[in-house]
């Protein structure tokens, strides 16, 4: 059976409950008059008489009643207990009293007349009738409300996971709130009687349903989120619940004090030494221990709540602090504490599609409530209510749904987003794949957030990606063969666990990058072959036109053009080579003697410095050696172009990160214009190479020197 199912099943049973409470409360005659107790005289007092009743004008406001009078001349007396909100409250003499009293006061309510006795001895008659707008039938809609949210999220968490035993006890709690407070919200609400046979039965449900209540929580601990032992504890604390139950029944003791409310009180103090126990058990569990940690905070809490306000002070004997109608937010507390935990932690092994999906459910029980009370609150029409109905789920509920639904996810799409947006910029920026590999992990740090991400050696038959079972880690392959696979561990900086939404971004992706890697390798494999086809047409080709032109020159000048063409034939060819380096030391050397060459034919003094640590295996690529000679020849022929200097001063700088080149000659003048265009066209190549190997280029004037400084990393090409 489908979760859905099994849900749609459970709700439907509960409607059908419900609707038999209230199809009861609508048949109790009422008299449309509040009682209030007076406790010095121990009768009832009229607090008010609604308009619409039909006893309006014959008692007023404050006037006591003390004794229902029957037809034959017998009494009723009329008591504080009549109208006790919850009789198991009373000593079980008090209560099997209350019993016999309701059953004779039902039959004269039910003849449609009754008279009453007041405390002057006046009798006054009063009519009875069935009211839909009674106050019974809000009493029984407020308590009933509570007990619906503990069933549809335990119901919830039970259908997705009916097997564990976990869950069956959670669903049994969520059960038991339920038929406590639909119970209590039968009778608790009664004007003045109901059937003493069917507040019997009320009565003991209700006992039934809180021990329970209280049972099934203590008993999940003891298998929640570790199981204590193998003895079934869990099912000797549910018969411990039961047999406490048949000790009311039989009335074992002077009152449910000590037959119920005592019990639970014991019960919640067993329930918090079941819980220390936990705590024990996970400590090296940190998974189990962050699950039990919101487990405490939101069962304990309830817990707490739930026994202080409602169980401790009759178990003590003494009058509850607030109204029941206050105290039940403990429930609340209990149930959508433990339904926030679902989305989070993962309890129960139950991922956050649940939380979406109950919401779902729910959205389309709120109609169906919303259309029964209009029907039987305003009394509108079946079509009109349901228009109106809809009308108010679809203006109000379903956009704070949305709203919900939007902010559970906001962060993880907004991560999302970004991470996509990265990637896609990544892609199009990409000039190799090592650029997309490196970007790779700060990728996934951006999208899932993870308190830790590591590289890992994984097996070549590995998952591309994996989410382990308690949703702690997740671990995605290598994107090449010599690249480390990734284990990241939880999600959201640790806030969450990661969910099979995660493993399907992490799986997009890998997908989108590792289809972006091939294509990368692709360009550079077809670049590669071109380059390579390009060098053999340039070699034997052009190479063999400029040999031939050497050979053949008519005189030195022509035959040193043609040496020289052929040497820079020979540097772009290398250029072109990717995979050719030259080593450092020998570089220095050559832009040494080509500056002592060229200063030499000016006839302008050389000033030499090099510092900086050169080793022998020292090497750069073939591309920035071609660049940095070049941009010392430019530099040198704009000093003897533009200038009428004495002396040129050339630094070559080393250290462990980049090259520093200054180049600074002395005699600058004014420029004409055209000279001044050509100067401006050498300096644009000078900084052109620098910045195609990744450095930065600057050129300044300071009277009558004029100063070149270029910063080239060692690691660019």
């Amino acid at each position: 059976m489908a979760p859905q199912q099994r849900l749609i099943i459970v709700t439907l049973m509960a409607v059908f409950v419900t609707a038999l409470s209230i199809a009861y409360v609508l048949s109790v005659p009422q008299l449309g008059i509040d009682w209030k107790a007076d406790f010095e005289r121990n009768v009832l007092v009229v607090e008010n008489v609604s308009p619409d009743s039909p006893n309006h004008g014959k008692v007023v406001a404050g006037q006591r009643v003390v004794a229902v009078k029957k037809d034959n001349g017998g009494l009723i007396p009329l008591f504080v207990d009549t109208i006790h909100e919850d009789p198991d409250l009373l000593t079980y003499q008090r209560y099997n009293i209350l019993l016999e009293q309701q059953n004779r006061l039902i039959e004269e309510l039910e003849d449609g007349i009754i008279n009453v006795i007041t405390s002057d001895q006046r009798v006054v008659t009063l009519t009875a009738e069935q009211q839909a707008g009674s106050g019974a039938l809000a009493y029984l809609l407020i308590k009933a409300g509570y007990g619906w949210v503990a069933l549809l999220v335990a119901a919830g968490i039970w259908a997705y996971s009916p097997g564990r035993i976990e869950t069956k006890l959670f669903f049994l709690s969520g059960v038991s709130i339920f038929s406590t407070t639909l119970t209590l919200g039968t009778y608790g609400g009664r004007e003045l009687a109901i059937s003493g046979d069917v507040l019997a039965v009320l009565m003991s449900l209700n006992h039934l349903a809180v021990l329970q209540v209280s049972a099934s929580l203590i008993a999940l601990f003891w298998v929640y989120p570790i199981r204590q032992s193998r003895f079934p504890g869990h099912y000797v604390i549910l018969a411990i619940g039961v047999l406490a139950w048949l000790s009311d029944q039989l009335q074992l003791a002077t009152s449910p004090q000590y037959t119920v409310y005592s019990v639970i009180v014991v019960g919640f103090i067993l329930g918090v030494m079941v819980l220390g126990r936990q705590w024990r058990l996970t400590r090296n569990h940190p998974i189990e221990r962050a699950s039990l940690k919101w487990c405490a905070l939101s069962v304990f809490t309830g817990c707490l709540l739930l026994t202080t306000l409602i169980m401790l002070p009759p178990a003590l004997g003494v009058s509850r602090g607030l109204p029941l109608s206050l105290s039940l937010i403990s429930v609340l507390v209990l149930y959508l504490g433990m339904a926030a935990g679902l989305t989070r932690y993962r309890l129960f092994d139950l991922e956050q599609w649940w939380f979406k999906t109950w919401i779902w459910f729910f959205g389309g029980v709120l109609v169906v409530l919303l259309d029964v009370a209009l029907i039987f609150g305003l009394g509108l029409a079946g079509e009109m209510a349901l228009a109106l109905s809809l009308a108010l789920a679809g203006w109000f509920y379903f956009p704070l749904r949305q709203a919900l639904m939007s902010r559970l996810g906001r962060n993880r799409q907004n991560n999302f987003d970004l991470a996509l947006k990265k990637l896609v910029d990544n892609l199009f920026s990409a000039s190799s794949g090592g650029r997309i590999l490196s970007a790779w992990p700060d990728l996934l740090k951006q999208t899932f957030s993870p308190l830790s991400i590591r590289p890992i050696k994984q097996p070549a038959d590995a998952k591309p990606v994996a989410v382990s079972n308690d949703g702690v880690q997740m671990t995605l392959a290598a994107l090449d063969v010599d690249q480390p696979g990734f284990l990241l561990e939880f999600a959201d900086d640790g806030r969450r666990l990661f969910s099979p939404d995660d493993l399907r971004i992490a799986s997009l992706l890998r997908a989108i990058s590792e289809q972006a890697l091939f294509t990368v390798r692709a360009r550079e494999d077809g670049a590669e072959a071109e380059r390579r086809r390009i060098m053999r047409d340039l070699h034997d080709d052009v190479g063999g036109r400029i040999l031939s032109v050497l050979h053949n020159a008519s005189d030195e000048r022509q035959a040193s053009l043609a040496r020289n063409a052929l040497q820079s034939l020979r540097e772009a060819l290398q250029a072109l080579d990717q995979e050719s380096l030259s080593w450092l030391v020998d570089c220095v050397h050559d832009w040494n003697d080509l500056c002592l060459q060229r200063c030499k034919e000016m006839g302008v003094q050389l000033r030499w410095s090099f510092t900086g640590d050169l080793y022998k295996e020292q090497a750069i690529t073939v591309r920035q050696r071609i660049n940095l000679s070049r941009i010392i020849h430019e530099a040198l022929t704009n000093a003897f172009r533009h200038a009428h200097p004495d002396y040129v001063q050339v630094s070559v700088k080393l250290d462990n990160e980049n090259l520093y080149l200054k180049v600074t000659n002395d005699g600058v003048v004014r420029l004409q214009t055209e000279n001044n265009n050509i100067a401006k066209r050498g300096l644009n190549n000078m900084r052109t190479r620098s910045e195609e190997l990744g450095g930065h280029f600057h050129f300044h004037i300071n009277g009558s020197t004029a100063t070149i400084d270029a910063v080239i990393p060692l690691d660019g090409a």
